[in-house]
């Protein structure tokens, strides 16, 4: 059984304590077993490039990815600024992904024709400008978007010549679809992959194993060596009830009695 390289999202840590230090989050991550981290922080809290590199070193850990939001108004310009920035700050750790979400519905997006065009345009031109740096861009599934399920994967990919994603497997389940499905269907198209469990006694994500993809994780894992997926495994959680290293010591815990 190969060995996929795990890594955890910051975004546990930055919902847990607004003030959170990303220095100790990084800390908490690798003595949690993870081999790399992806971030969601805004580029004025990672700093210098030097810096960061000098602070994920000293902990043993890669960075896997780093997260972006990408908008749709008139304004193409500043819809992907965020996203640009992160391309050519990534390029310098050699980041074969960036994560990007975007098309929400409380942005005043739906699920159309309209809507779907719109989003396609902002990632396809993203993607043109990551190719530069040879970075891809993963479309990350979310509920709340106008990407929640497969039947809207299906459309992103009627507009888009170059979209690639990024599987959440919790949000998918959330969605009502089956994440093995998705991959299968989809498998050249996987770039990246967010793995979450979701619990719906709660409705809200929770920590691999104690929601209702318990049993299915590991066939989950397997679909992706079936494919021959060699990008890294990303363990994220929004919101703990324990503490952040508590969730992503569960989590990871739960992969090695998996064997992962």
């Amino acid at each position: 059984m190969s060995r996929f390289k795990i890594g955890c999202h910051t975004l546990t840590w930055g919902n847990y304590s607004k003030g959170h230090s990303l220095k100790d989050a990084l800390w908490e991550i690798r003595e949690a077993g993870y081999d790399g981290v992806e971030c969601y922080e805004p580029l004025s809290e990672l700093g210098s490039v030097g810096l960061f590199k000098m602070e994920i070193e000293e902990e043993g850990l890669k960075l896997a990815s780093l997260s972006s939001n990408v908008k749709v108004s008139e304004d193409e310009k500043s819809d992907l600024s965020e996203a640009k920035e992160k391309v050519a700050f990534g390029s310098h750790f050699g980041i074969p992904a960036l994560m990007a979400t975007g098309g929400w519905m409380n942005d005043g997006l739906k699920k159309e024709v309209k809507s779907y065009k719109a989003l396609c345009k902002r990632l396809d031109a993203l993607a043109q400008f990551a190719a530069k740096f040879n970075i891809q861009v993963a479309f990350h599934n979310h509920l709340d978007t106008i990407v929640e399920d497969e039947r809207d994967i299906l459309n992103l990919f009627e507009f888009s010549r170059s979209v690639r994603l990024c599987i959440d497997t919790g949000h998918l389940v959330a969605a009502g679809s089956d994440p093995v499905e998705v991959i299968n269907k989809h498998a050249s198209s996987v770039a990246l992959v967010h793995l979450k469990d979701w619990d719906p006694k709660i409705r809200d994500f929770t920590e691999l194993g104690r929601g209702v993809l318990r049993d299915k994780i590991k066939n989950i894992l397997e679909t992706l060596e079936k494919i021959n997926y060699t990008n890294w495994i990303i363990v994220e959680l929004d919101r703990t009830f324990r503490t952040p290293f508590d969730s992503a010591k569960i989590s990871r815990d739960f992969l090695r009695e998996a064997g992962y």
